[in-house]
């Protein structure tokens, strides 16, 4: 659906609703907050609920109406339905998290993906500490149903988040693995803990990657001999510099790879032509 077509339903449905809307949002990346400018335009009235840190990262252009700042561990009642908010930063600083208190379901933003895992945003404040920590937050509040703002609703919440909680802590033991065998750059820790993921995926995991390297150094776990310093100097033309040189070195290789395979099964089938064309001639 184009960004035209999503606005133009959304008109409708929003003009449909009653004129003292509430609106939540859980952090304030652009897919989360897209919509606000038509909320904003067809229901002049409503009142926008957010983290100061995620408020202050929303443009005008979307919202310049009422904004109510919320900390993470409100209670509201709108239209006969509970809800607490939940503070959950990791994925950024801002991030929020909702309770439907009369069935126990945790909307969780981004904190949680449908699939694969979540991406710590390192620009807006994204914490590896924090993660962990809105991780065991969640645990222990027990949701019936986990429902990520991408993929599907989830109907085993512990099951997910211990899943999670295990992603991280191998990643980050295979980060401290790649440090103590002598990786002093982004790209050199990358390049080992992402060994066997595609190549264009490196540029969004080197984001997790940093933020697992800050969080071994506040627990104190990385070697003596590592330079944080000399660490941090390589995250950005460093590593960017090298990713460019080894996804074109890879994109290259997988096509070659291809043309080898191209190249063998049309002389094989040519083979197998002259083959029975030899056959059927000698026949």
């Amino acid at each position: 659906m184009t960004c035209c077509a999503f606005h133009y339903q959304l008109e409708h449905i929003v003009t449909a609703l009653p004129r003292k809307l509430v609106v939540f949002v859980t952090h304030h990346h652009h897919d989360h907050v897209d919509g606000l400018s038509v909320v904003q335009k067809c229901n002049p009235d409503a009142t926008l609920l957010a983290h100061e840190n995620t408020f202050r990262r929303i443009s005008k252009d979307d919202w310049s109406l009422g904004y109510v700042p919320v900390l993470g561990s409100e209670e509201i009642c709108i239209g006969g339905q509970r809800l607490k908010l939940i503070s959950a930063p990791g994925h950024t600083d801002g991030h929020t998290a909702l309770v439907h208190v009369a069935t126990n379901s945790l909307i969780v933003g981004d904190h949680c993906v449908g699939q694969g895992s979540a991406l710590l945003d390192i620009t807006s404040g994204g914490n590896m500490s924090d993660y962990f920590q809105t991780t065991y937050k969640f645990m222990e509040l027990s949701p019936h149903v986990l429902i990520p703002m991408h993929g599907r609703v989830n109907m085993w919440p512990k099951h997910m988040l211990c899943g999670y909680l295990k992603n991280r802590r191998n990643r980050e033991a295979s980060i401290l693995k790649a440090i103590q065998e002598g990786a002093k750059t982004l790209f050199d820790i990358v390049a080992y803990t992402y060994a066997e993921v595609d190549r264009s995926l490196w540029i969004h995991a080197a984001s997790n990657v940093r933020l697992h390297v800050d969080h071994l150094a506040l627990q104190n776990k990385l070697p003596q001999e590592f330079s944080m310093q000399r660490f941090h100097s390589t995250c950005k033309l460093n590593f960017f510099s090298r990713w460019i040189l080894e996804y074109l070195r890879s994109t290259l290789s997988i096509q070659h790879h291809h043309l080898q395979i191209v190249k063998f099964v049309g002389a094989g089938t040519v083979a197998a032509i002259a083959f029975f064309v030899f056959r059927w001639r000698g026949a």
